[in-house]
């Protein structure tokens, strides 16, 4: 994929940009101004729409210096509506946006759609492995909980 094509739906929105040429993800801007509450989340709109190509996926993540999350942050193949950006804020101090504001970042990868075949459990267990069922987050599931205050 050479392109991608990006359409704005208001006249005052910014398409998105890389900031860097070689840069992943594509910057996308908040096209009104939005405040999410400390501790709550909101829904920033950005004035665009992207033609995200079949065999692709966009991902919309947070930035680097940003201090807030993005939820539900996939865009599919063949979705034609606006771009709205699920901000989450984690603080207690109010985030705010300003139309032209960059929110997060659109990067498009590739993906592999299967088709799903339900087996039975000790199909899927067949072949030996030296790790087992032990770690990651099988480990932090089943593990005493300690918090530190």
């Amino acid at each position: 994929m050479q392109t991608i094509r990006i359409a704005r739906l208001r006249s005052d929105a910014i398409l998105p940009t890389r900031k860097h040429p070689a840069d992943a993800g594509l910057d996308v801007y908040a096209v009104e101004a939005v405040t999410v509450a400390p501790h709550n989340f909101a829904i920033v709109p950005t004035g665009v729409t992207v033609e995200i190509p079949a065999g692709y996926v966009g991902l919309l993540k947070p930035k680097g210096r940003n201090n807030h999350l993005l939820g539900a942050g996939v865009v599919d193949a063949g979705y034609q509506g606006e771009i709205l950006v699920k901000v989450a804020n984690l603080t207690g101090q109010p985030v705010v946006f300003g139309p032209g504001d960059a929110i997060g970042q659109l990067v498009i990868l590739p993906v592999l759609t299967p088709a799903v075949e339900e087996v039975e459990q000790a199909v899927i267990h067949t072949q030996k492995t030296t790790r087992g069922g032990a770690g990651g987050i099988v480990s932090q599931h089943t593990a005493p909980r300690k918090f530190d205050h």
